[in-house]
C-alpha cells in the first residue's frame, strides 16, 4: 500500500473520494493508459518523463524528484549543466501537465484514476475523481416521515399537530387581510422597472448585429478539412509559430557560399558592411512564401515570430511548432528531412535535386546553369510531420529552386486544391506525409503546381 506523497482528497462534506488508497498496479494501469493516448503516442521525450517521474514515486523515491536529478536521468544532461540557460525540464514538464489536463478533459475518461504533477514540483499526486454520492443520501423531508423511527429524545422537537394548531380553509378566509392580497408597488419603482425593460431591450437590438457579425467572422475562419490537415495542429498548439526563413550568403566575389562555407568563415574577415550587404540574403520569391503563410496565421489569429536559418539553434525548434521556408538555403530542411523518404540532397556531379531514399534511382532535379528567363520546371516539396528530434509538429514549405519554393507555398495555401487532395490520398488526422510538386516556369514565371508524387505515414 503506498502512503508517502499519496493525496487522498476529500469532498467538501468532509468524506473522502475513496475507501481504498490506489495500489502500484492500479497506477501503472493508468500510467499505461496516457502515455498510450494520442496526446503522448507521437512522442518520446513527454511519455520518458511521466514513466520516470511515476516509477520513482512507486519506487518511494518521490524526493529526489529534482529539476537537475531528472535533466540528468530522463534527458542525458551533464551534471553540471546550466538549467537557467537548459530548461528542457521545465518546459517538458509543462507540456506533460497541459496534456495531463487534456486527457481527463476527454469523453471517457471522467471515472479513471487521476494523475497529477502540481506547479512548482515534480512530485505526482494520484486521486480518484469525485463520486456523485446524492442520490444515497437520505432527503432531510423524508428522515422523518415516519414517526415511529424518531429517537425518543427527539419526540419533544417535532411535536405532533393539534386541533388548536391547525390551519383549516376556514380559518385562511376569515384571516384580515387576506393572505393573497396583492401589495401595489410605489410609482416610482414601477416606473425604474419599465425603464429597465426598454434599456435591455435597445441594448439587445443593438448587440444582435455585433453577435452575427461577429459569428460570421468566426465562420470566415474555419479551415475547410484540406487546409485543416496540414495547419489545424499548428494554429490549436499554446505555442507561438517559429518560421524560419532560408538565407543565403556571398563571397567576396559574389559568388553563392553554402551555410557550411558561412559558418567557417572567419568573422575577422568581415567588416560590418560586408556582413550587412552579403551574409544572410533572402529571395524574393521566399518572401512571397512567407507573406502566404503568415497571412493564413493572422487571419485566424494565431501569434508567430521569424529567424533566419542560421540564427536558429536546436533547442528554440523545441519550444513549439515551426515552419521551414526553403531548401537548400534553409539547413534545417536538409537535416530534417535526411531520415524521411523524399529528400534533399546535392548529387556527385554537382546538381541539387529531390532524391526518393527507397529507390535511389528516382530523382527530381533542376537545371541551374541554364538562362534565367528560359522556359524549365523546377520542384518543391510540402512536407507535414511529427518530429521526433525536436518534439514538435513542422511544416516544411521548400523547392530546390525558388520556384518550387513558390510553389509549395501556393499549394500550402489553397483551400480548394488541398480539399481535392485530402479526399483523393483518404489521409486521415494526424497523419504524416510528404508531398512533392512541379511548377513549369515560364521566363523565370512560376504555373500551377502540380502534384508528382506523394507518401504518408
Amino acid at each position: 500500500m503506498l502512503t508517502k506523497d499519496l493525496e487522498v482528497r476529500g469532498e467538501p462534506g468532509g468524506g473522502n473520494e475513496a475507501d481504498v488508497e490506489p495500489e502500484p498496479a492500479e497506477i501503472l494501469k493508468q500510467l499505461e493508459r496516457v502515455v498510450g493516448s494520442s496526446l503522448f503516442r507521437n512522442s518520446k521525450r513527454y511519455p520518458s518523463l511521466l514513466r520516470y517521474i511515476v516509477g520513482e514515486f512507486i519506487a518511494g523515491r518521490s524526493d529526489a524528484l529534482k529539476e537537475r536529478a531528472l535533466g540528468i536521468e530522463v534527458f542525458g544532461r551533464d551534471p553540471d549543466y546550466d538549467t537557467n540557460a537548459d530548461p528542457v525540464v521545465r518546459i517538458s514538464a509543462g507540456e506533460v501537465r497541459k496534456r495531463i489536463a487534456q486527457y481527463y478533459q476527454e469523453r471517457g475518461h471522467e471515472d479513471e484514476l487521476r494523475i497529477e504533477i502540481p506547479l512548482g514540483s515534480y512530485q505526482p499526486r494520484f486521486f480518484r475523481p469525485f463520486e456523485d454520492r446524492r442520490s444515497t443520501q437520505t432527503q432531510p423531508e423524508a428522515r422523518f416521515r415516519d414517526n415511529a423511527a424518531v429517537p425518543p429524545e427527539l419526540h419533544d422537537l417535532h411535536p405532533e399537530p393539534t386541533a388548536s394548531s391547525v390551519i383549516t380553509p376556514t380559518s385562511i378566509a376569515a384571516l384580515d387581510p387576506p393572505l393573497k392580497a396583492k401589495i401595489r408597488q410605489p410609482r416610482f419603482l414601477r416606473i425604474t422597472r419599465l425603464h429597465l425593460i426598454w434599456i435591455y431591450g435597445l441594448l439587445l437590438c443593438a448587440l444582435i448585429p455585433l453577435i452575427l457579425f461577429g459569428w460570421q467572422k468566426y465562420q470566415g475562419r474555419q479551415l475547410r478539412p484540406g487546409a485543416a490537415f496540414f495547419w489545424d495542429r499548428l494554429l490549436h498548439s499554446s505555442e507561438p509559430t517559429l518560421i524560419v526563413l532560408g538565407v543565403h550568403s556571398f563571397d567576396a566575389q559574389g559568388n553563392d557560399i553554402s551555410y557550411v562555407s558561412h559558418v567557417l568563415l572567419p568573422q575577422t574577415q568581415q567588416t560590418l558592411l560586408s556582413a550587412m550587404t552579403r551574409s544572410d540574403m533572402v529571395q524574393l520569391n521566399d518572401l512571397t512564401s512567407y507573406v502566404r503563410l503568415t497571412t493564413l496565421l493572422t487571419q485566424n489569429a494565431h501569434s508567430f515570430y521569424t529567424q533566419g536559418a542560421t540564427d536558429t539553434t536546436l533547442e528554440q525548434l523545441r519550444r513549439g511548432p515551426f515552419v521551414l521556408i526553403g531548401g537548400f538555403n534553409n539547413l534545417w530542411t536538409t537535416n530534417l528531412t535526411k531520415q524521411l523518404r523524399f529528400r534533399f540532397v546535392t548529387l556527385q556531379n554537382g546538381r541539387n535535386c529531390i532524391q526518393d531514399s527507397q529507390r535511389p534511382e528516382r530523382i527530381w532535379t533542376l537545371d541551374t546553369q541554364q538562362k534565367a528567363l528560359s522556359n524549365t520546371r523546377d520542384y518543391g516539396m510540402v512536407d507535414a510531420f511529427f518530429d521526433q528530434e525536436t518534439d514538435q509538429y513542422v511544416l516544411i514549405v521548400a523547392g530546390i529552386g525558388m520556384s518550387g519554393t513558390e510553389a509549395a507555398s501556393e499549394f500550402l495555401t489553397n483551400e480548394q486544391g488541398l480539399a481535392a487532395w485530402l479526399q483523393s490520398s483518404k489521409s486521415g488526422a494526424g497523419d504524416n506525409v510528404q508531398i512533392i510538386l512541379s511548377t513549369d516556369v515560364i521566363e523565370g514565371k512560376p504555373g500551377q503546381p502540380q502534384i508528382v508524387e506523394s507518401f504518408r505515414w
